[in-house]
């Protein structure tokens, strides 16, 4: 009769950490999924070379941002996954 609940205990403790796994997955497919979408053009349509200057600078670091958030995302599931491999 303990095994049953002990396997119960394990079973419900699995369950928690693939539902936590499920939802850091879910995190970095959306992630993803805003990266890969096109950014939405803002500006007059004066089509002065400085204004075409300025947007460049900010297109490109968005990217760069989003990566940073990316990689930090990544590296906390893996700690988190390598501090609690299995708990008791």
């Amino acid at each position: 009769m303990s095994n049953q609940v002990e396997d119960e205990r394990r079973f419900h403790q699995c369950l928690k950490k693939y539902d936590k796994i499920v939802n850091q997955f879910d995190e970095l497919i959306e992630m993803m999924n805003t990266k890969s979408r096109l950014p939405k053009r803002r500006g007059g349509s004066s089509g002065s070379k400085g204004s075409s200057s300025t947007a460049a600078p900010s297109s490109s670091s968005q990217p760069a941002d989003n990566n940073e958030v990316f990689v930090q995302t990544i590296t906390r599931f893996l700690h988190e996954i390598k501090t609690n491999p299995t708990d008791p």
